[in-house]
């Protein structure tokens, strides 16, 4: 499994869930998601599914607030899972 580093906005509408942004080619993503998933300043997503440049294209657990939920990132942003339990 692979990660997403990602901004921690605040609380989403429900106690249990957070509110995020991920940083994407074409700006900042925002995305409400469980509180439970956030870690370390990252977010679980599946292995990438396309890859352009410097670039990854990710599946996102739930959709943006704009309707998306694959998303361009730089290939810094994504990391092993059991590398990110280490990300302070």
């Amino acid at each position: 499994m692979m990660v997403v580093k990602v901004k921690n906005l605040g609380e989403g509408l429900h106690p249990s869930e957070a509110f995020v942004s991920v940083e994407t080619r074409d700006g900042p993503e925002e995305l409400a998601v469980s509180a439970n998933a956030v870690g370390n300043g990252t977010l679980p997503i599946g292995w990438p599914v396309g890859k352009q440049g410097d670039f990854l294209l990710v599946e996102l657990p739930r959709p943006t607030v704009r309707g998306i939920s694959r998303v361009w990132v730089r290939k810094e942003e994504v990391i092993p899972e059991s590398r990110a339990r280490g990300i302070a």
